[in-house]
């Protein structure tokens, strides 16, 4: 048997809530989750697994070797990175909020939750570390990331400044929870989010920092990330510890996926040329975002 401790946590859906027009919370509880360990970061992510269509219950994942996983020649569950955008330890419940949008896995689960039905689980970490001099944070979100934004905001000490720019896809989509944060807006409605061409680099960009230490938060669509990070690292010269930039989601995946799979002999030789240059992570990643835009992704 595995030494280690089973990685997934299997849990029962016990409420289904739409909070916004486009945005759902399902609520676990119970399960699994009374062994669950929050990372403690207000952004920390997951994966979730879902059940097979019909099924009410995610297959269970088998001892192998010293830990516990689905067989890598077998049929794996669907499985896709969410916020964990509430936990609570004392009643083991956890709420993870999802988008509803045209299609995928996700989305047709959520529309027909129910409670009982059983969503597993995995381990969370999170990003958000903004350095102790900071005085003031930009927090840069669209619909995927909202969930992250307003537990980051719920959690801030009192008077910590902060500016949020946030992409939605309605006015109705609108979320600002309680903080005692001293926190501002700039919402963005019908841009991004998969409907068109995202505003929030180039408002960003436009908005006035204020005097002192800052920091970013960006997390969004994959492709805009980098364009956010070239505008912290190159634009602004600042060094990495003053921003965290994730990539969340992937416009068009689908072709997305086939132009990588025909160019990563380039990507990877770029890689390893940076690799053997001797350069830093972020002069690596510098290397490998040029390779990509060089290909068309």
């Amino acid at each position: 048997m595995p030494s280690n401790a089973n990685p997934y946590y299997f849990a029962p859906v016990s409420r289904v809530a739409r909070i916004t027009p486009n945005m759902l919370r399902i609520t676990l509880s119970g399960g699994d989750l009374s062994r669950f360990v929050s990372s403690g970061d207000p952004d920390e992510r997951l994966l979730v697994v879902f059940p097979a269509d019909g099924e009410n219950h995610p297959p269970v994942p088998q001892p192998i070797g010293d830990t516990w996983d689905y067989p890598a020649d077998g049929p794996r569950p669907e499985m896709r990175s969410f916020t964990v955008r509430h936990w609570n330890s004392a009643t083991a419940e956890m709420d993870i909020d999802f988008v509803v949008h045209d299609s995928g896995v996700a989305v047709r689960w959520a529309l027909q939750a129910r409670p009982g039905q059983v969503l597993g689980v995995t381990t969370a970490s999170g990003w958000y570390r903004p350095p102790d001099d900071t005085a003031w944070q930009l927090l840069i979100a669209d619909m995927a990331a909202l969930p992250a934004v307003s537990r980051i905001l719920e959690e801030l000490a009192s008077g910590i400044r902060v500016h949020v720019i946030a992409e939605v896809t309605t006015a109705g989509d609108t979320q600002s929870p309680e903080t005692a944060g001293d926190v501002t807006y700039t919402w963005l409605h019908g841009t991004g989010n998969g409907v068109g061409p995202s505003a929030l680099a180039t408002t960003a960009r436009e908005w006035t920092r204020p005097d002192g230490p800052g920091y970013v938060w960006f997390a969004g669509e994959a492709g805009l990330s980098r364009e956010v990070r070239r505008w912290l690292r190159h634009g602004l010269g600042w060094s990495s510890e003053r921003y965290d930039v994730i990539g969340y989601w992937r416009a068009d995946k689908e072709a997305w996926t086939a132009r990588y799979e025909e160019v990563r002999g380039q990507i990877e030789a770029a890689r390893v040329a940076a690799l053997t240059a001797g350069g830093d992570f972020d002069s690596l990643r510098d290397a490998v975002d040029a390779a990509m835009d060089d290909a068309g992704l």
